[in-house]
């Protein structure tokens, strides 16, 4: 959409965050003189026509004036045609014109309050806050969020990097743009309050998206396996079609025929040109620098990385296009949700955590030519199984999770990049869940005695006997005969639980019964890294197998991933987490790690009894990028016992389809603090303190 007035075009679209509503009573038709020759006449005129602004009672619509956040919310409102809601902001008394519509922005997930039960009706919105406010709506809209960046002169105006990020995303929609400086830079002015005309603007911009939007299809998961096809008699076989001579560096766009990509004969030298042809023409479907696929127009990415001698790698994914921040690691063939990508990254998902890969460390598959894939299916007994798939390998494998919560509806499929997020086959989001001992603090305590985990242990071993191969002999051979004990004074010990620590020998000594357990006596895999061939290096070998439990708890969890200090930078909360919180983030490359060893101390709870299942009813997360302090005691007069620092943890904020996965917390109990407010015991993440008070202020809860 182009303008004659650059800088007025630009001003509104930013602000255009501003979603700006006059909740007086409607005018019927605007002044002439007020309108008439603005630059944003013709968004105004819109808006009014679709009753999302209204004028005031002198018949005035009064577009240069500032939005409030009141007006904000009822423009969103209307905009949205949100459903009723009821809420009780101290500061918005029911029978207010502006309250019905802030509860609804409220419920939505939209717009919130602030401390003390207010909402600030009359406040000035701020760009910033209208930024951040419209990427909500973009994810109540379950608009795909992917940036398109411009360097903003005051880049370090704003609050936050989240915030940046949210200008990012409404860029990449045409919503909002920048201010141009007389130099021709840009500036984006987030602390600027936004005028009723740049609201109209960015309001009409935005619905204009919703209308072009066009989410990517996802491939349905075949009821049968495909059939290999029959191979032709060898006597006289057909020569194979050439593939056209490439140039390493030059560009090459391919389409799909017959089920492979075809690539043209035309090369570009110039990146650009290439993705200008790409752009234009949607019956292309990838294209190729030289031999190697770079952009796909809908698809997923996925690990190759390998080292100079052919060695299997791990594939960095880091926060940054420079690959200076690094966020995780991913297994090699593990699938990644592909955002988009150019010549210099591939921008993916990898749990809930939005990043940057390399080229020369990950491949790309158009969406037509996905045969398998991760999923997950409801048994008809409501069971909740995680099929997940190898690219590379072309092998797929599934576990079960735990029992599905009710939103998930049995025989059904469904898709989940980071276990907590769910959506149907049609791309639909449904709801979230969070597998609770993948959740649970490791800092809780369980409820069996050390004798009740022997018998437990002796119990899953029988068990695994009935299966024989490996586990013939199980009950009498396996290296986790008599631990029970062991484990529960770890747990006394060094506060880590005990049950969790008999899940994780379950899972990385495959019941004690690996031959890094069997040979080396270590159950857990201590010291064994991917470039070691030694079966067991001198590190790695334990006299005893309960000496690698004390080396699991004593040398890696408690310095390595639940001290909140984070020394090492490798803790990321004391959970088992997935790629974006917990340990998974740091302590697997198996995307999956956190959900399989929740999923062992499921069935292993479920067979001694069912005691720690569901014995606490909230956990919480701490908010993205806000340092958070927890305390000795209710009162922010307590001491603070320690503090997790700010970080941008994943991509989803607290919206109506998204938890913001910050630290993880399990609740044991609320109280009300000195201050009147509501405060969360929580187990404590310093392994000094059993327990600590955060703010409900600064948590998200989420019911169990």
């Amino acid at each position: 959409m182009k303008h004659t007035h650059i800088a007025a075009k630009l001003a509104a679209v930013l602000t255009a965050c501003l979603l700006l509503i006059s909740l007086f009573i409607p005018a019927t038709k605007a002044h002439a003189d007020e309108l008439s020759g603005r630059t944003l006449e013709k968004e105004l005129r819109e808006m009014i026509d679709k009753g999302i602004l209204s004028g005031y009672d002198d018949g005035t619509y009064r577009p240069t004036e500032q939005v409030s956040r009141g007006q904000f919310a009822a423009f969103i409102a209307r905009a949205l045609k949100l459903p009723e809601a009821a809420g009780s902001f101290q500061d918005v008394p029911k029978n207010s014109k502006l309250a019905k519509d802030i509860y609804r922005v409220q419920q939505a997930g939209i717009m919130g309050g602030y401390s003390g039960g207010i909402f600030k009706p009359d406040a000035p919105i701020t760009r910033e806050q209208v930024s951040l406010t419209m990427m909500n709506v973009l994810n109540y809209s379950e608009m795909v969020l992917q940036e398109t960046r411009i360097d903003f002169t005051d880049v370090k105006e704003f609050q936050s990097s989240g915030s940046i990020r949210a200008a990012y995303y409404n860029i990449r929609y045409g919503i909002i743009s920048g201010i141009p400086n007389k130099d021709g830079s840009m500036r984006f002015e987030p602390k600027s309050n936004a005028t009723r005309e740049q609201a109209a603007a960015f309001i009409s911009r935005y619905l204009k998206a919703v209308d072009a939007y066009e989410p990517p299809s996802l491939p349905s998961i075949p009821e049968t396996p495909e059939q290999p096809p029959v191979p032709e008699d060898p006597k006289d076989p057909v020569p194979p079609t050439p593939e056209p001579p490439v140039v390493t560096k030059d560009y090459y766009l391919a389409t799909i025929s017959n089920g492979k990509l075809v690539k043209q004969s035309k090369g570009y030298k110039e990146y650009l040109d290439a993705a200008n042809e790409f752009n234009s023409d949607k019956s292309i479907q990838a294209m190729y620098r030289g031999n190697e696929i770079i952009r796909v127009r809908s698809g997923f990415a996925f690990g190759d990385n390998t080292s100079k001698a052919g060695a299997v790698e791990n594939t960095i994914v880091y926060f940054d296009k420079d690959f200076k921040k690094k966020a995780t690691y991913i297994q090699q063939g593990r699938e990644m949700k592909y955002l988009g990508s150019n010549d210099q990254y591939i921008n993916v998902q990898v749990g809930a955590t939005e990043g940057y890969v390399k080229h020369s460390e990950t491949d790309l598959i158009p969406i037509q030519l996905v045969t398998d894939r991760d999923h997950y299916t409801v048994s008809q007994w409501g069971t909740l199984t995680h099929h997940t798939y190898n690219y590379m390998t072309k092998k797929s494998a599934s576990y079960y999770v735990q029992l599905a919560p009710d939103f998930l509806k049995k025989n059904g499929t469904y898709y989940s990049p980071d276990g907590v997020h769910f959506y149907d086959t049609n791309q639909r989001f449904t709801g979230t869940f969070l597998p609770y001992f993948q959740f649970l603090s490791a800092r809780s305590t369980t409820s069996y005695t050390g004798a009740e985990l022997d018998t437990l242990i002796n119990k899953v071993l029988k068990d695994r006997e009935k299966h024989g191969g490996r586990y013939k002999d199980a009950a009498t051979k396996s290296k986790l005969v008599g631990l029970g004990k062991e484990f529960k004074k770890l747990e006394d010990d060094y506060n880590v639980n005990a049950l969790l620590i008999l899940s994780l020998a379950v899972h990385e000594g495959d019941y004690g019964m690996s031959q890094t357990a069997q040979t080396c006596n270590n159950l857990f895999g201590l010291y064994k890294y991917d470039s070691l061939t030694k079966l067991c290096p001198d590190k790695g070998t334990f006299k005893k197998p309960g000496d690698s439990a004390v080396a699991l708890v004593k040398d890696f969890l408690n310095p390595n991933y639940m001290d909140p200090a984070n020394k090492l930078d490798r803790a990321q909360g004391a959970a088992f987490g997935n790629k974006t919180t917990g340990f998974n983030v740091n302590y697997a490359s198996d995307p999956t790690w956190g959900a399989k060893a929740g999923a062992h101390m499921y069935e292993l709870d479920k067979a001694a009894g069912g005691k720690d299942y569901g014995r606490y009813k909230q956990f919480a997360f701490t908010k993205l990028e806000v340092p958070t302090n927890v305390r000795t005691a209710p009162s922010t007069n307590a001491p603070i016992l320690f503090k997790y620092t700010s970080r941008y943890n994943g991509i989803y904020q607290k919206t109506s389809n998204g938890l913001s996965l910050g630290y993880p917390l399990t609740v044991i109990r609320s109280v009300t603090g000195d201050d009147g407010k509501t405060w969360y015991e929580v187990f404590s993440d310093d392994a000094k303190a059993k327990s600590g008070y955060i703010s409900s202020d600064v948590v998200t809860i989420v019911n169990n």
